[in-house]
């Protein structure tokens, strides 16, 4: 199967709008099948050694998508107008079914709740009722107008980022090579890259049950129908629908070829360090200085952990990465000590 047709089928088995776990499951299963043999973070050797001790102790960072440097990360899209229509109608529905039902007979209820405005239909049903004048009438649609667009604007503002400070995200990409990565996000080709291997873990593995594949998309991922299904029914809705926001991006970062790490509310609950598989290997860049270089170096040969050399290519706009000559080892062993 295509890597997009396989994605798409993994996004839907995940799209439910109410709680599936068998094609949860199903989601899992597929992206285990068609996991990449590896996949790679970029770190730059920071001041605070973060980043080394991240490497000593096989840690990841994971914070929120809002500390990432793509504004749009993790953002959803809701039709506010559609949203509290829904909000409204089963509003409506519930104060009729529960104090209502000897003054609206179920066909005037319906007729109530296929109205453009069912709270209005409602207030006005009331307000002929009780001969409330025009004047009356006309102040009253004024106001309520004027609390629903005071209820939209709220809404718009916050809902859509709601979700963001619940997820916990790391990203990691399929390439190791990658000329732009290594200047964005290992210092300009100053910092390193490790390598987690993928293919050998298995399935109950937290680090690969957890680790998705980016999709690159023109839109926003659209949650209106997941908020729905919450006013319907608050108990049966899917609340991992943030997921799928996390996993859609502009495909300007399509270069990034990222797959990332998404740990739902319930299992991180603050940014911090995240315990992953051992490093497999880790590359040097081609620009590292000394003392950094040696720095990596004597946790990877104290670990036992594979070290690579990047350097530029000759002929090509291309990186090369080549086993660490062991004079080079031996050297930087001993600049370190």
């Amino acid at each position: 199967m295509e890597s997009a047709n396989w994605v798409a089928k993994m996004v839907d088995c995940l799209a439910s709008e109410e709680a599936d776990s068998a094609r949860m499951t199903e989601a899992i299963n597929l992206k285990y099948e068609y996991r990449p043999k590896s996949v790679f973070k970029y770190r730059a050797v920071d001041d605070d050694g973060y980043s080394l001790q991240n490497l000593e102790r096989d840690c990841v960072w994971v914070c929120s998508p809002t500390a990432y440097n793509d504004p749009f990360d993790s953002s959803l899209s809701i039709a506010m107008n559609v949203l509290l229509r829904g909000v409204i109608r089963e509003g409506v529905k519930n104060i009729v079914e529960s104090e209502l039902t000897d003054q609206i007979d179920p066909e005037k209820l319906s007729q109530l709740l296929e109205s453009a405005n069912p709270g209005l239909a409602l207030q006005e049903l009331f307000m002929l009722r009780d001969g409330l004048s025009k004047e009356e009438q006309a102040h009253f649609r004024q106001w309520l107008a004027a609390q629903m667009d005071k209820w939209e604007r709220l809404a718009t503002s916050k809902l859509p980022e709601s979700h963001k400070e619940s997820l916990k995200i790391c990203s990691f990409s399929e390439k190791p090579d990658s000329i732009t990565m290594w200047s964005h996000y290992a210092d300009q080709h100053r910092g390193f890259c490790i390598e987690y291997g993928v293919q050998d873990l298995p399935p109950s593995d937290g680090f690969v049950r957890m680790l998705f594949p980016v999709v690159y998309s023109e839109r926003l991922f659209d949650a209106t129908r997941y908020f729905q299904a919450a006013i319907r029914d608050r108990d049966k809705f899917n609340m991992l629908f943030p997921i799928l926001a996390a996993l859609h991006k502009s495909p300007e970062w399509s270069y990034e070829k990222e797959w990332r790490l998404i740990i739902p509310a319930n299992l991180a609950r603050q940014a911090g360090a995240l315990r992953v598989p051992k490093p497999k290997a880790v590359n040097l860049g081609p620009r590292m200085l000394e003392a950094k270089r040696a720095a990596v170096i004597e946790i990877c040969r104290r670990k036992g952990i594979p070290i690579y050399q990047m350097s530029l290519a000759r002929d090509s706009f291309c990186l090369r990465s080549e086993p660490l000559a062991k004079e080079d080892q031996e050297r930087a062993n001993s600049a370190s000590d």
